[in-house]
């Protein structure tokens, strides 16, 4: 009969050995004396008064500085706005010319103490200037200033700061509105009044600059144009003169100011910091006292209980990081030992469901987007590399193929092959029964063989590709309903461990959701490929065209469309037959998909032996190269018949969106209509619609 690990008798609650034991000796031996307690509690109210003596400098001093920068900026916005509305208003009346206007400007240059006074008509550049403009960056300035009436700012050029404020003459009434700009350094000593006041020190930071300040180094050089310390910090202790300074780093003037600068304010330990410190030494004293007594039994604790707890701790800090791997262990027979052991085995069960989730995530998400890839992949091949490209992933394989079943032949041919060093060279069919892949078609059972090439039923089937690096191999049937369309195959995991049933369940999976998209992907190519030509059908072409003519209106692009009629094609199926006719368009039909760019043009059949190409982002004269190119391939086909070889030409007309159309229909009216002047003209050639409008 097992005992609760609480039902043990109550001396033993208090043994050396029990963790209950060494937490009531560190009560008694490290329990808080009042001497302590009045101790902190006198430390923690001198501090407390530091800290609001300091806060309130530091507000008073900030709310100075502010005030006074503030009055700056008020003053030449003010000065702007009167000379704007009264002085240059009065010399409007010439147009602003620079024999009236120029001494207005000279005159208030001095008045007003400015470095620069401008005339900007149109928030465009200056057209009158007087005094010494900013080294940099007006053309960017200027248009953001006189963008409102009435504006001010404050900017950091040539690592000062520079006050600009501009105003509009509103009395005028002109289309064009006419600003006056004003802009002066500030002072290099605009804080040294504050700071006599305050006792503070003061400085403005721009991109991890002073670039205004009243600190001086110890030549008495102002220390302008320097990079302050801790600048990744907004708050902290400084050397100032051999003095420790606490500063404080705030934004200049929230909301006022459009440019990134920052007040710094520096002020001195105040004198109940100063008794806080002293403080600190005198209790520093005492409290040596108490540390030596307590170390013996410090030393005691740390090695038999706050030792283990922290590699608890540790532990614990781990597996929140993710490290579900640890290995945490002890032979203690107390309560932390038993800690240790169930957080050990928390640990194992945590790691375990979570490997099983990921795993079923990872293949819940690899079927979902098999299944999913139907919808945007139209082409078999790319569908097939997709489908092969994530069986290897997913399963951490080096390489892999997928073989499909030819109707016609009943065997095996590699379709695609993806990852390693190596491609197919040879295409040497398989038979069912034949090989492992052959036996897993012809079975409909997925197998593994981590014997690879010495499997017993492994074949190379003459392939010209050395097998010898096959360490493993899965196979697995792809089926649809009652019948096998075909195998995947999976070389070598890339960690070199064989493969194991997991991995061929996952793999069945694959194959057997892959099998359902590719037979749904065949029906999509029936339903939207025209059956004797190969070529995509009218109703996709007529969509298609329409998605391009949207695209190239949305992005600007270019689109060209050519039309293709095959001459005198009533003539091959009247004399020579309906076969003859048929096989003139399939070689026409090839023709065209060996001329175009694949996965880029979109050659269709649009009716009778009518047949378009669309070629997305292409100008006309590259279009008219690609239908020359062609009309010149199809002008060399011929077919052999008893009544001797015949020779096929194309009339081929070419439009381009948007030289020669505004819209889809337009498009194909224009391509269209010069392919007929292809045919009125004899036939046999090419006409862009641009150039028979222009000798129309």
């Amino acid at each position: 009969m097992e005992t609760s690990n609480f039902a043990v008798p109550f001396s033993d609650r208090f043994a050396p050995t029990s963790l209950r034991a060494k937490i009531l000796l560190v009560f008694v031996l490290v329990l808080v004396t009042p001497l302590s307690l009045l101790m902190l509690l006198s430390l923690q109210r001198t501090d407390e008064a530091a800290r609001q003596d300091f806060n309130k400098r530091l507000g008073s001093a900030a709310t100075l500085f502010r005030d006074s920068l503030e009055d700056q900026l008020d003053s030449l916005r003010v000065r702007a706005k009167t000379v704007a509305d009264f002085d240059l208003y009065n010399v409007a009346h010439t147009g602003f010319a620079a024999s009236a206007t120029t001494p207005v400007l000279q005159y208030e240059l001095i008045r007003s103490g400015l470095d620069y006074i401008a005339m900007v008509r149109n928030r465009g550049t200056p057209f009158l200037e007087e005094g010494v403009p900013p080294s940099e960056s007006l053309e960017k300035i200027i248009p953001a200033l006189c963008h409102v009436p009435l504006s001010y700012n404050l900017y950091i050029l040539g690592r000062e700061p520079w006050i600009f404020a501009a105003a509009e003459i509103t009395k005028l009434r002109q289309s064009e509105p006419v600003h006056v700009v004003f802009a002066y350094r500030l002072a290099r000593d605009f804080g040294d009044r504050l700071k006599r006041l305050t006792g503070a020190e003061f400085s403005l930071l721009y991109d991890n600059r002073r670039v205004l300040t009243t600190l001086m180094d110890i030549y008495g050089k102002r220390m302008t144009n320097t990079a302050p310390e801790l600048i990744d910090r907004r708050t902290g202790v400084m050397d100032v003169m051999g003095a420790q300074h606490t500063f404080v780093r705030e934004v200049a003037l929230r909301s006022k100011i459009s440019e990134a600068i920052l007040l710094e304010i520096s002020l001195p330990a105040s004198e109940f910091a100063q008794l806080g410190s002293r403080m600190r030494r005198d209790f520093g004293i005492f409290g040596l006292l108490g540390l030596l007594a307590a170390f013996i039994t410090g030393t005691y604790l740390a090695l038999h209980m706050a030792g283990p707890i922290n590699q608890l701790a540790e532990s614990t800090t781990k597996v929140a990081a993710g490290d579900l791997y640890i290995k945490v262990s002890s032979g203690r027979n107390d309560e932390i030992g038993l800690l240790h052991r169930n957080f050990q085995a928390m640990i194992d069960a945590i790691r375990e469901e979570r490997d099983q989730r990921l795993s079923r995530m990872r293949e819940l998400n690899t079927l979902f987007e098999i299944s999913n890839a139907v919808n945007f992949i139209t082409d078999s091949e790319e569908l097939l590399k997709f489908v092969l490209t994530h069986a290897i992933e997913v399963l951490e394989a080096e390489r892999g193929s997928i073989m499909l079943l030819d109707d016609t032949t009943d065997e095996l041919v590699v379709k695609v092959a993806s990852g390693g060093r190596f491609r197919i060279v040879s295409g040497t069919p398989v038979k069912l029964g034949h090989g492992i892949c052959g036996i897993v078609a012809k079975d409909g059972k997925g197998r593994i063989s981590n014997d690879g090439f010495r499997d017993p039923e492994f074949r190379n089937f003459g392939s010209l590709l050395p097998v010898e690096d096959i360490r493993s191999l899965l196979c697995s049937p792809l089926k649809f309903k009652d019948g096998t369309i075909g195998v995947i195959n999976i070389v070598n995991k890339r960690s070199g461990h064989p493969f194991e049933s997991n991995d061929l369940n996952l793999l069945n999976l694959i194959a057997s959701q892959a099998a359902v998209t590719i037979e749904n992907n065949k029906l999509y190519e029936l339903s939207i490929t025209d059956g004797l030509t190969r070529l995509f059908v009218f109703r996709y072409f007529s969509a298609r065209l329409s998605e391009e003519v949207l695209r190239a209106r949305r992005y600007g692009l270019k689109l060209s469309l050519i039309m293709i009629d095959i001459d005198n094609f009533k003539r091959f199926n009247d004399v020579y037959g309906h076969q003859v006719g048929d096989q003139v368009l399939q070689r026409v039909a090839l023709a065209i998909r060996e001329t175009i760019r694949t996965g880029i043009d979109i050659p269709c059949r649009y009716g009778g032996e009518e047949m378009a190409i669309i070629l997305p982002e292409t100008r006309t004269d590259e279009a008219h190269r690609t239908a020359e190119r062609l009309r010149e391939s199809i002008a060399a086909l011929t077919i052999s018949n008893p009544l001797g070889e015949l020779r096929i030409t194309c009339s081929l007309g070419v439009a381009a969106y948007p030289g020669d159309a505004h819209d889809k229909d337009s498009l194909v009216e224009a391509a269209d209509k010069a392919m007929y002047y292809s045919k009125r003209n004899g036939k046999n050639r090419t006409t862009q619609a641009s150039v028979m409008a222009e000798e129309a």
